[in-house]
């Protein structure tokens, strides 16, 4: 996955006057902390940071910082984004440094692929345990996503993240989790039924009691 920059600018200011001055120019307060480094406050373009997060599109947010006069590259993973409860706007936001040829720690969303027969005439369905599953791997060579296919699967087969090679690094998840299994859709018919049946059981001894309520009060 290729990175996605990052603009950064000093921030010399702190407190929630001078924060609120630099939302109102347009940027948003930020800081970048790290293993390696001591904590730095920064500024980002509002903007530009909106892009980058409808660009990823859910994915992980691992972003290459740049600044004016710094040639130094460096690597960060999105930590926190306080928003406003009410309207949304970003507050401010927590970078994490990572360190130069250090792998990363992160959740990776699951992609099904594939066109399952069950599935597609209607006999079954997807039922998806885990939407995403824990690799490390350098920043550089994070997967945008991990497919796990599902066309040879039949009902009731289950795949767990231990069946799953990784694409690079290695997964941290359990490998006993369970990513997802295809469900025959009849199970949900039969609870349904199930379910009816029991309703109107259940109403009709409710009718059934009512009757003899109703015929002791006449005696």
């Amino acid at each position: 996955m290729s990175l996605v920059n990052l603009n950064i600018f000093p921030r010399t200011t702190t407190g929630k006057n001078a924060n609120r001055r630099t939302r109102a120019a347009g940027r948003v307060p930020a800081i970048v902390y790290g293993h390696e480094r001591e904590a730095t406050n920064v500024e980002l373009d509002a903007h530009q940071f909106d892009v980058a997060m409808i660009h990823l599109a859910g994915r992980s947010a691992i972003f290459k910082l740049e600044q004016d006069g710094v040639s130094e590259e460096h690597i960060a993973l999105l930590r926190e984004v306080q928003r406003n409860p009410v309207t949304d706007e970003v507050l401010h936001i927590d970078l994490y440094e990572i360190p130069r040829g250090k792998p990363v720690t992160v959740p990776v969303a699951v992609h099904v692929v594939g066109s399952n027969h069950a599935v597609k005439t209607g006999e079954a369905s997807v039922a998806l345990s885990l939407d995403t599953i824990e690799i490390s791997c350098r920043p550089s060579q994070l997967p945008e996503m991990i497919e796990v296919d599902i066309t040879e699967l039949g009902l009731n087969d289950k795949i767990f993240v231990g069946d799953i090679t990784p694409p690079v690094g290695e997964f941290v998840t359990d490998a006993e989790m369970l990513v997802l299994n295809i469900k025959p859709a009849v199970v949900f018919a039969d609870e349904e039924e199930t379910e009816e049946g029991a309703a109107g059981a259940a109403g009709a001894e409710d009718a059934a009691s009512a009757e003899g309520g109703e015929e002791k009060s006449e005696d």
